[in-house]
């Protein structure tokens, strides 16, 4: 026995071409087509030295990797290579207890001095390789980093320690990098530390709260723009998000013309710097509400913009295109 009436033939048909014809008028509708964001992923099982970074100085109120479950970083190098130099928090492989466990980590990564591409195939013997597919065995997913050692030395100098036994002093906690040497995204602490700073090359600091940091440093270059959270509830503790973004974009453009690197940064990194990174992406790329969203939580896993902020980004889409493309209240 068959179906009748909203489920015959007729009918599905029927929506087929109302959808059609939805879609041809929301074509017409759009001024101009939104460019795709290159989100430089790495090959499966890899990870890039950004996405490194961005997963070493993660984290809400603290950085998570100071939770022991968190990362996993081993060093595949000889033991020689890894007393001169390694990345912070890494391990060498070959000093790993046996009572460890890596089932209780959320995150293992290894590199070596390969400038590899992918992961190992099955038949190779380096001790990379090895520890790989024995986690592999495990049911377990550990990522390579892409390029290796001679990589990492040159992208993520920052994040280096020399010698043995414990640094001299702690690692700082980075800001995210969304665009590598151009555009981080982090909290106002990070604005006032001169190691951060300078470590990372950064010129030019967007700052979206009521008040400059207790330190500001001579040659750094700073834009006060007040953000509120929500207009509606704030007041006139500053104007809102559109308001603002020509003059951000204006200072950003100054930094990119000079060759400088810009922080933006609120309180805490989370809501109105991460909701204004998303639209100097939208302006800069001409990239959807959407894309911009994703590819900063990406960078840092915590941001949650406000409802508010992310209608007015929204409407600044509808701007850049013509028709709204992206359903804030979707976006999470």
């Amino acid at each position: 026995m068959g179906c009748k009436g909203s489920k015959s033939k007729k009918n599905a048909y029927a929506r087929v071409a109302q959808y059609q014809k939805e879609s041809w008028a929301a074509e017409r509708a759009v001024r101009r087509a939104p460019e795709p964001l290159d989100w430089g992923l790495a090959p499966p099982g890899c990870i890039t030295p950004a996405a490194l970074h961005n997963l070493l100085t993660d984290g809400f109120y603290a950085p998570y990797a100071a939770n022991p479950h968190y990362l996993l970083l081993l060093d595949c190098r000889g033991a020689a290579a890894f007393t001169k130099r390694r990345l912070c928090s890494a391990r060498w492989h070959g000093a790993l207890h046996a009572a460890s466990d890596p089932r209780l980590i959320n995150n293992i990564v290894l590199y070596d001095d390969r400038p590899r591409t992918a992961t190992p195939p099955s038949g190779d013997a380096d001790p990379l390789a090895k520890l790989y597919h024995e986690l592999r065995r495990q049911k377990l997913e550990p990522l390579v980093v892409v390029g290796g050692w001679a990589v990492l030395e040159a992208t993520c100098p920052h994040l280096l320690e020399e010698g043995e036994g414990p640094p001299s002093e702690p690692t700082p906690w980075y800001p995210a990098q969304v665009l590598p040497r151009q555009l981080y995204l982090g909290h106002a602490e990070m604005a006032a530390h001169p190691r951060v700073l300078a470590a990372l090359r950064i010129t030019h600091i967007v700052d979206v709260t009521e008040r400059l940091p207790p330190r500001v440093l001579p040659a750094m270059n700073y834009l006060l723009v007040p953000v509120p959270e929500d207009p509606a509830v704030d007041g006139d503790e500053g104007a809102d998000l559109l308001a603002s973004l020509p003059t951000i974009m204006a200072f950003v453009g100054e930094a990119k013309s000079l060759g400088g690197c810009v922080l933006v940064h609120c309180d805490q990194g989370l809501t109105r710097a991460a909701a204004v990174v998303m639209g100097i992406l939208m302006a800069e790329r001409r990239c959807t509400l959407e894309d911009a969203f994703y590819y900063v939580k990406g960078a840092r896993s915590a941001v949650h913009p406000s409802s508010s902020l992310l209608q007015q980004l929204a409407q600044y889409e509808k701007d850049l295109f013509g028709v709204c493309l992206t359903a804030a209240e979707d976006l999470f």
